[in-house]
């Protein structure tokens, strides 16, 4: 193993380590209600619904008396972690009736999303379930940073076949990823993002190899079959179908394979991920839930669907509204809040952020480094171009999650008034790989010697904000 990728993988090691240490029980976002679908699932051995597999009795008496369900989302609360609350508790623990793990009770909003992630979470539960509850689901936490160690290391492996033999490029833009505070945070809480960031980046290293080296069956395969894991893992890894398709199609121009190898491979490919999606579907309708992404059919059709309202409210997302257009559906609600605040940092229950003079900071270190990577790209036009199949799949990924993510928020907004845009910028870090290259790429187009410099710069702010999302995390739950 190289030793910039050891020591990088060290950092991530430590740091997921350090915000399950930072984090209360439940206090990620959504957390009870992904441990809740892991329980049922480990306990029953089938899925919940969307009517039923909600909060055993076991994790319901923990929210109850550990304080942990008024904690989250609230600032002035904070978590009972005395030693007399935990002796407390224990003792409580001791008398829950048998069957307390298995009867998850309520509704369970999680039902509807595949079970993929939830199996895979279920291996640690089963292994330790002789542990109570608060042990469990830590060692649980820690088996789910795996998730985030695998995404440091595919970086690594995606930068070595964008750049090359530049060492220091491939370590920036892997740094980049192993010092995002809202990675490194999202990787410390049971959530299914895990899962999907990682498979999602795998995805792109085996499309990149695919459109690379040519569309050999077993490069063919390996893409599809991470599709196919990607459409299990969560209804946001449908956009990597798209890209398969360009994958394939950009492989099949460049290396012009013979019509029967090019239709047996698109075969495969196409079983495989058509395979994946018809269980997706299945399982949907099993578990109660209609809607690809978020919401009900029922829901979504309260308002009709409008082309037009789309666009304007897309446009309003990043612009101010022009004379003539009509106010965007649903809250004052943009780029800021997505590609700043909740993709920099936006900790616990989203309750816990940076300053705003420290968001004000990385919009304008945003908005610099969108304009020199843009001049970056004119500048090495012709290099970016003799690159042009690595490029088309990149930016479709890029596309269609974008894409993607603001018809999921357009739809939901029709379905819940208007009032929950359903977006937030955990939503983006299936692309976090995009972002590490974009700074590395910008990076390594300076003068020699300023490159490596701008790269240190960088990973200092990037160590700058960790450690300061951590202080504020521990300040806001234990202060």
């Amino acid at each position: 193993m190289p030793p910039a990728l050891g020591l990088l993988l060290a950092v991530g090691a430590l740091q997921s380590l350090a915000w399950s240490i930072a984090v209360p029980p439940f206090q990620g976002p959504d957390e009870s209600t992904h441990f809740a679908y892991v329980q049922y699932l480990a306990e029953n051995g089938r899925m919940p619904s969307t009517t039923r597999g909600g909060a055993s009795t076991e994790e319901s008496e923990a929210l109850r008396w550990l304080n942990l369900r008024p904690l989250i989302g609230n600032l002035g609360a904070r978590p009972a972690w005395t030693a007399a609350d935990l002796q407390s508790f224990r003792e409580i623990e001791r008398h829950e009736a048998k069957g307390s793990r298995g009867n998850g009770v309520g509704e369970n909003p999680l039902g509807k999303n595949p079970p993929l992630y939830y199996a895979a979470m279920a291996i640690p539960y089963r292994v330790f379930l002789w542990l109570p509850l608060l042990k469990r689901l830590f060692v649980m936490r820690l088996f789910n940073a795996l998730c985030f160690l695998a995404t440091i290391a595919l970086t690594w492996m995606i930068a070595g076949e964008v750049f090359g033999p530049v060492r220091w490029k491939q370590t920036l833009a892997t740094g980049v990823v192993a010092l995002q505070a809202q990675l490194s945070f999202t990787s410390a809480v049971i959530n299914a993002d895990n899962l999907l960031i990682a498979v999602t980046t795998a995805f792109l290293l085996a499309a990149l190899r695919l459109v690379k080296y040519g569309p050999s069956t077993r490069r063919v395969l390996s893409a599809s079959a991470i599709a196919a894991a990607a459409v299990l893992t969560h209804g946001r890894g449908l956009v990597t179908l798209p890209v398969l398709a360009v994958a394939l199609l950009v492989s099949w121009i460049v290396f012009r394979p013979s019509a029967r190898d090019a239709l047996a491979r698109a075969a495969m490919a196409a079983g495989t991920v058509g395979a994946a999606f018809l269980v997706y579907l299945l399982l949907g309708r099993v578990s109660g839930g209609r809607a690809l992404y978020g919401g009900q059919v029922g829901e979504l059709q309260r308002t009709s669907f409008n082309l037009r309202q789309l666009l304007s409210s897309i446009y309003q997302f990043y612009f101010r509204r022009l004379p003539g257009l009509q106010p965007r559906l649903g809250p004052e609600y943009g780029y800021r809040q997505v590609f700043i605040e909740t993709f920099y940092g936006t900790f616990g229950s989203l309750e816990v952020r940076f300053k705003p003079r420290a968001y004000d900071l990385l919009q304008v270190l945003s908005a610099v480094g969108l304009v020199a990577f843009y001049t970056a790209l004119a500048v090495r036009w012709r290099h970016v171009m003799s690159r042009w199949p690595m490029v088309a799949v990149m930016s479709t990924l890029l596309v269609t999650n974008v894409v993607f993510l603001h018809y999921a928020s357009y739809r939901a907004l029709l379905g819940n008034g208007g009032s929950d845009p359903l977006i937030v910028g955990r939503y983006l870090l299936p692309m976090v790989s995009l972002f590490g290259l974009a700074i590395a790429f910008t990076a390594g187009s300076l003068p020699r010697r300023l490159g490596p410099l701008a790269g240190a710069v960088i990973l200092a702010v990037g160590i700058l904000f960790a450690l300061t999302g951590l202080g504020i995390t521990m300040a806001r739950f234990y202060a």
